[in-house]
């Protein structure tokens, strides 16, 4: 039995519609946990910048001051690579949330036009009514007659 081409069109859209939703979630986890580990590494960075400030506050040596510094341009290249995997996060979460919103539209459409076939299938009956046999008109009679 072969589906109808606009039932089939209203399923298949609506599945593409929630397929996007899925794909567009798993993506905003991908990105979350890139982003959380590259948060750790930039935590850890700093955390060791920091023992490094503080052991050149105690030695006044220029290597631990050198070595701070290049610390602290590691922990920015780090948290730059953060904040954009959190951006294609927020994307993602977006995408996400209108895909959603859009697969909703889509079955509300699809309901309603399941609706109206359903109301079109009541309103027009299977076979036209004969007239009764009594109630026959000639053919040859003016319209006005009629």
């Amino acid at each position: 039995m072969a589906i109808p081409e606009d039932v089939a069109m209203g399923t298949r859209s609506l599945t593409a519609a929630l397929c996007f939703t899925l794909l567009s979630s798993s993506g905003a986890v991908y990105c979350y946990t890139r982003a959380d580990a590259l948060q750790v590494q930039g935590q850890w960075l700093m955390e060791r910048g920091t023992a490094q400030a503080q052991e050149f506050a105690h030695r006044l040596d220029d290597k631990a001051a050198a070595a701070q510094l290049k610390t602290f341009s590691e922990r920015r290249g780090v948290m730059e690579k953060a904040h954009l995997w959190e951006r294609g996060m927020m994307l993602a979460v977006l995408a996400a949330a209108l895909s959603l919103v859009g697969a909703y539209v889509l079955f509300l459409l699809k309901r309603l036009d399941d609706q109206l076939l359903d109301a079109l299938g009541e309103l027009r009956p299977s076979a036209p009514p004969s007239p009764a046999p009594s109630e026959r008109t000639p053919a040859l009679v003016s319209s006005l007659q009629r």
